[in-house]
């Protein structure tokens, strides 16, 4: 309490948030997400891994696999959603890819959009293409959220791109469909 107090912060609580922001993203990885951008790829068919226990191999992983450079939380609050996501470069081809959560995508998703397509320009992260991370269900609504993003430029893709070693990684997810656009 007395180092609050001073005016400096206690050592435990800086930079929670450099430490937050990639273990919620990668909580919201299948794995063929992990075993393209994480390196697990001998266990890309297995069950998942338990929290952390991907540190081991992530000390391990080979120099031509896709490095995320930068993990991001964006807040909208005009519709109350959270997106989460990472930047990767392959062959300076840099891509953002953005996680849309069950909740996000029934509101209003114009000025979520907007600030991803923003934030993907600016010159830190520099992006050439977005990707969206649409839960998949059995809801009736998938095809129209889909036609949705369509309107905006969003057509339906594989994670081959970005399997760039030959692996045992699927280019699809049961868990996600992928939708790009470009910026």
């Amino acid at each position: 309490m007395e180092s609050v107090l001073l005016g400096t912060t206690l050592p435990e609580n800086r930079g929670e948030a450099t430490y937050t922001i990639p273990e919620e993203c990668e909580r919201l990885f299948c794995d063929s997400l992990s075993a393209i951008f994480l390196g697990e790829r001998r266990i890309a068919r297995q069950e998942s891994l338990g929290m952390d226990a991907g540190q081991m191999a992530r000390n391990r992983l080979t120099p031509n696999r896709a490095l995320i450079e930068r993990w991001f939380e964006v807040l909208d609050y005009t519709s109350d959603s959270v997106y989460r996501g990472f930047v990767t470069d392959i062959n300076g081809d840099r891509t953002l890819f953005v996680f849309f959560g069950e909740g996000t995508l029934g509101q209003g998703l114009k000025t979520g959009l907007i600030a991803l397509f923003e934030l993907a320009a600016i010159s830190t992260f520099d992006c050439s293409r977005i990707v969206a991370c649409v839960p998949r269900s059995q809801n009736v609504a998938e095809p129209e959220i889909i036609r949705n993003l369509g309107w905006c430029g969003f057509n339906l893709t594989t994670l081959q791109p970005w399997n760039t070693e030959a692996s045992c990684a699927s280019p699809l997810s049961t868990k996600w469909l992928f939708l790009d656009a470009e910026v």
